[in-house]
């Protein structure tokens, strides 16, 4: 298959978000909002978004040994590599 680049001035003000965010998720992006790729843990059963919220709020109650459980399950879901 050949691949051909091609170069071009586009100016993002020009579409709107929904057009952007639309074509994010055609590329298979996250476009969330959240900044993270899309996994799942299947030992907590959540998804990266609800696995970084769980450690906001275990960091938040200062409940370091459950927030650095977390980071563990994030990186894999998100990664796929176990620590």
């Amino acid at each position: 298959m050949a691949t051909v680049n091609v170069d071009v001035e586009v100016d993002l003000d020009d579409f709107d978000t929904e057009d952007l965010l639309d074509e994010l998720k055609s590329r298979g992006s996250n476009a969330s909002g959240v900044g993270l790729v899309e996994g799942y843990d299947p030992v907590s059963g959540k998804g990266t978004a609800e696995l970084a919220d769980a450690l906001f709020e275990a960091r938040r109650n200062g409940n370091d040994e459950r927030a650095l459980e977390l980071v563990d399950r994030l990186i894999y879901a998100a990664l796929g590599r176990i620590i």
